[in-house]
């Protein structure tokens, strides 16, 4: 089968594509759109094209960001003056959201609210002659160009809203967060997922070629495990894994400062047990399977 010969930097887009889906996963659980990820990946540019232009001993200027990451000028500019984590930038991400939007309307909106501020049940669609406000209504008026029954799917799914019954509904919360996760749990993920990220990157520069770079081994199967032998895994890993680490931090607390300074190298393992996303897997194959021998 002929091959198509692929540059390095097509072959990474689409390393990154593959990388980034259960980040795109987790992002979509919890009700982040694409402008609220691509927000985060321009800021992501930013920091990085600062710093490599500051340790060059360059000026970090909207110029040189422009130049090195092709983010426009102007936006180079806004980005440099503001700041990304303000709450002005948090509340622009979340109100590109239609469900928030739909949400806070049900609760704010005096005709989607009975007496004493209590909300209304609302029926999907209007029965015969009635005048009666319904979910329809509501989607039509705040969400315009998205289809009622799409949201109202989604707002079930995450128990945002209750059927209660005969095609009516109640409002459950007035948030829209589908798998809630707290500041902590967020904070390790993206620590973990930067530092493997981190030695992955270390260990492609060149410098790190002849064992000069970090460790990083992996080992797999080839065949797969049965459901048994998987729960037998598993158990191994546990019990193995937890004794490694056990000695891993006695070997780092007996050797750590006494104290952190500007020399200190903040340093650890990570051990991690994986199952593979066969999905996720196919996409990448196929496209190395279309590439040639050599990047181009």
């Amino acid at each position: 089968m002929y091959k198509v010969a692929h540059s390095v930097k097509t072959s990474l887009i689409a390393a990154f594509r593959y990388l980034l889906k259960p980040l795109v996963r987790m992002a979509l659980k919890n009700g982040i759109l694409f402008s609220g990820f691509s927000a985060a990946l321009k800021g992501a540019y930013l920091d990085v094209a600062s710093r490599q232009l500051a340790a060059a001993g360059t000026v970090v200027s909207a110029e040189g960001i422009c130049v090195i990451t092709g983010i426009d000028k102007t936006e180079a500019e806004t980005l440099l003056r503001g700041d990304p984590h303000s709450n002005e930038f948090a509340l622009a991400v979340q109100s590109d959201s239609p469900l928030p939007r739909l949400l806070n309307a049900w609760h704010t909106d005096t005709r989607y609210t009975g007496p004493y501020g209590v909300l209304r049940d609302l029926p999907f669609e209007r029965s015969g002659s009635t005048d009666e406000l319904t979910f329809s209504d509501l989607a039509t008026e705040y969400c315009p160009g998205i289809s009622p029954r799409v949201m109202l799917d989604e707002l079930l799914r995450t128990d945002s809203v209750q059927a209660v019954g005969n095609g009516v509904y109640r409002a459950s919360t007035r948030s829209y967060v589908p798998d809630p996760l707290s500041d902590e749990s967020i904070r390790l993920v993206a620590q973990v997922v930067h530092n493997l990220c981190e030695t992955l990157e270390v260990n492609l520069r060149p410098e790190s070629a002849g064992g000069n770079g970090l460790m990083q081994r992996i080992v797999y199967t080839e065949a797969g495990l049965s459901p048994a032998a998987m729960q037998e895994f598993n158990l191994y890993l546990r019990e193995r894994g937890q004794l490694f680490t056990e000695q891993v931090d006695d070997w780092l607390v007996n050797h750590e400062d006494s104290e952190k300074t500007p020399n200190s190298c903040l340093t650890g393992v990570g051990l991690f047990h994986y199952l593979v996303n066969t999905g996720d897997e196919n996409d990448l194959d196929k496209y190395f399977a279309s590439t040639g021998d050599k990047n181009v």
